[in-house]
This record gives structure tokens, sequence and C-alpha cells, in this order.
């Protein structure tokens, strides 16, 4: 029998009965460009934090910002804004090579803070930074929003619960086809360009909150005109369960994670780090067949059509929610600052840690030609 469950996101359950009672967290943004933007509205979703600042490179930014989210005080710096009172965590939104510098400012303020991802641009930076907040016993964590979203957390509910069987393999892929420009953030070295960490963090850390610490690790890149990798491979053996990851800026591609088990196959999309709808298959061809990856206009139409037809065995959730879906990690974040907790258990600074060694582990190889 197959059933659909239609859930709005914004309702789910996100009881807490150690929180302290009517607590609002006063968030203050560091930066102003595109993510910003998104944390500043998303925000307006959750019950238990508000947005009380931002700060940029200049006062006119931070101004002109502010201005679009009546509430919010522009600060001269966020320097400035670490030390406000009326500020009680931040929010670094900036470009990962800004993240430690940021993060260090806060976290000397005893102010907790959210990164976003990656937590740094480098694995040293990255060690760094966790070493400062773990000393100075400040809360701090990287914002892999796709965590907190809905349907992964039922998704893992689902693997945990034993849905799928033994797991067999995960596939993953995630690439978005981007001009080349050696001056944008996504191919600059020194902003931290770079497929692996733009895009490639995603289904390594997705990977790794599904099915826990892979065995062995490999994989290779390709560099683009001026060194940065463009494309990768990713290899991860988690018990015997091979995952095949792959990210790139070189094509659109599949942009779903599909994980097989002996007994059913489940595919996350599209794509599948801002995940609304989930399926759970007799098999993978079923998976494929009902649910194809990529935006092709044949793969839209499909999916859209087979949404509507009874598959026998399959089970398939919509979990849609307003805004962008950072409202689920300003939530935990915020719930945890609230208890007093350094960290979040779904989203640990030794579990960012353990995918960016991944990532450096694939960037220590010489690059594959072409």
């Amino acid at each position: 029998m197959r059933h659909e469950w239609h859930i709005h996101a914004v309702q789910a359950d996100w009881t807490d009965t150690n929180m302290e009672a009517d607590k609002i967290i006063r968030w203050g943004i560091s930066a102003t460009g595109y993510i910003a933007d998104c944390f500043a509205h998303d925000i307006r979703l959750v019950s238990n934090a508000t947005l009380g600042g931002v700060a940029s490179r200049t006062q006119a930014k931070a101004r002109n910002f502010a201005k679009r989210y009546p509430g919010a005080t522009p600060f001269p710096s966020l320097a400035e804004m670490v030390t406000s009172p009326h500020i009680d965590a931040i929010y670094i939104a900036s470009p990962h090579s800004s993240h430690l510098e940021q993060a260090q400012i806060a976290i000397a303020a005893s102010k907790p803070v959210l990164i976003e991802k990656p937590l740094a641009a480098n694995l040293q930076e990255v060690e760094t930074l966790v070493s400062a907040a773990q000393q100075a016993d400040v809360f701090a964590m990287e914002a892999m929003w796709s965590r907190f979203l809905p349907t992964m957390q039922l998704a893992r509910d689902k693997i945990h619960a034993g849905a799928l069987g033994t797991v067999r393999k995960l596939d993953a892929e995630l690439a978005w086809h981007r001009p080349y420009d050696a001056q944008s953030r996504f191919f600059n070295p020194a902003a931290g360009g770079g497929a692996l960490l733009d895009l490639g963090v995603y289904p390594v850390s997705l990977a790794r909150f599904f099915l826990g610490e892979p065995k062995t690790v490999d994989g290779s890149w390709a560099a683009g005109p001026n060194g940065v990798d463009i494309r990768a491979n990713i290899s991860l053996d988690f018990a015997d369960a091979p995952a095949e990851i792959s990210c790139g800026f070189d094509r659109n591609g599949d942009n779903r994670l599909v994980i097989e088990g002996d007994r059913k196959t489940m595919v996350l999309g599209l794509p599948f780090i801002g995940a609304t709808r989930m399926g759970i298959y007799p098999n993978r061809w079923l998976a494929d067949t009902a649910f194809p990856g990529g935006d092709r206009i044949a793969a839209r139409i499909t999916r859209k059509l087979a949404s509507k037809i009874p598959i026998p065995g399959a089970n398939r959730w919509h979990l849609p929610f307003d805004g962008k879906g950072l409202q689920y990690e300003i939530k935990f974040a915020s719930d945890a600052i609230s208890n007093g907790l350094k960290q979040t258990p779904d989203c640990t600074l030794a579990d960012s840690l353990a995918t960016l060694k991944i990532i450096h582990q694939i960037l220590e190889k010489p690059p594959v030609a072409g």
C-alpha cells in the first residue's frame, strides 16, 4: 500500500521542556550578502529568536541592510556588535575566508556563534577555531542547515529504524554549472573557493549524518585554470556500504541523494540539500523511474506525474517549508544557547571537523587531468 504524507514543516514539534521559558535569542549578523539576507528573512519564522543587529565592512551596508528588517540595529563593526548587551549571539555569514577571524572576535567576547558552512577555509583554520571555542567554553556551531530540515531528520529516523534494511550503498551528486570567473568567490583561492568547500561538504556531512564514520576515504579532484578545484569525486566506505559522492561547477548534476538497502531504496531531492520530498521505494529501479534526478524538462515532468500515481510498496513524504529553510538551524541553535549548551548534538564541532578532514584528505592528492 502506498502512503503519501503532506506535512507543513513549520508545524514540526520543537517543544523542549528544558528550555528557559520565553527566552528569545537576539542574533547579530556579520555580513550583508545573500545568505545573510536569507537568515534575516527566515529568523522571522522562529519563535525563540529575533534579529537584533547587523555589522558589515562599511556602515552604509549595515544601515541599508537594517532598513529592510525593522528592529535590527546597524553596527559599524563586528567588534562593536559583539560588545552590545542587546546582542546574545552572532551569525557569521561572510565568505569562509573570513570565518576564523570573525569567529575569534565573537568567541573572545564570549558570544555564542553560528558559522556559515564550512567552518573555515582550510583544515588548519578549522582546528584553530574549534580549539578557541572549546578553550573559551563558548557555544559554536557550523551552520550545516540541511541537517536540521524535517526531511533530513525523518530520513535519518527511518534509516536507523531499519526501514531500508541493511544499508548497502549511498550515491549523491551536487553540481551546478558556473561560468569560470577567477574573481568569483566560487573560484578565487583567496576567498576559499572550490567545489569541495562550497558543495562537497554537504553530501559528505549528510552521508556521515546518516551512516556514521567511514572506514576508508578516497577520491580525486580536477583543477580549474587557476588551480582551484572545479569538480571532485569522493569514495567513502561505511561498514561495507560504499558511498560515491561527486560535486562540481562544471555541469548541472543529478542533485539527488540515494540510499540503497537490502530491502528498500530511499531518495531525497531536489536538490537534496534543501529536500522537501523523500521517497522509500521497493528497489533502486523504481526510485530512479519515479524520482529521476536533474533539471531536464523530461525529469521534471516525470517527477510531477509520478508523484500523483500510486506505486505499490512505495512510501512518499512531502514536507514543504516557508523561506529558505534556515529557520530550523536557527531554532536548534537558539534552543541550545537558551539551555546553556556549548554544542548541538546533531552538529557538533568534532563532527564538522571530521567532515573537513575528509575534504582536506581529497585536496591533498594531486589533481587529475582535465
